[in-house]
């Protein structure tokens, strides 16, 4: 039973720290702005990237030059490029209106107050001793439990 307490007790602390661990890294995260830059060729993705250029397949555009024109090939390759843009400014005060000041405070008061506590005196019994035994009423009534 005891063991089963502390494993009890011992959880419910390591959990509050896995949950105060995985917000503080959402709020980190959420202030954070990256990129993520993604590399097609032909349709296909070749390669993505976070935050630096994404890998060339190497099928790069080649331009002829003569004297009088330039001949560029239509590329099959696409650079894409994803902006995800973090929150700037978190916000730091709110302002509360005087009818949610008042049922703050009536609140707390109802249950500080007037709401029973936990705390009071448990009334201590003396253990039952049940009355001595004179004679078995089972033999004399002859019947058993099966």
């Amino acid at each position: 039973m005891f063991i089963f307490l502390y494993f009890y007790i011992s959880m419910q602390k390591f959990l509050k720290h896995i949950s105060a661990f995985a917000l503080a890294i959402l709020v980190l995260f959420s202030t954070f702005s990256f990129t993520i830059n993604e590399h097609i060729c032909g349709g296909v993705k070749v390669s993505v990237a976070i935050g630096i250029e994404a890998e060339n397949c190497g099928m790069e555009i080649e331009t002829i030059v003569s004297d009088e024109t330039t001949m560029q090939q239509a590329s099959c390759c696409d650079d894409v490029t994803t902006l995800i843009q973090g929150q700037d400014e978190l916000p730091t005060q709110q302002d509360v209106d005087l009818t949610t000041q008042t049922f703050i405070k009536a609140f707390v008061h109802s249950y500080i107050f007037v709401l029973p506590t936990t705390d009071q005196e448990k009334a201590v019994y003396t253990p039952y001793v049940p009355p001595p035994l004179i004679q078995d009423i089972q033999l004399l009534d002859e019947t058993f439990l099966i």
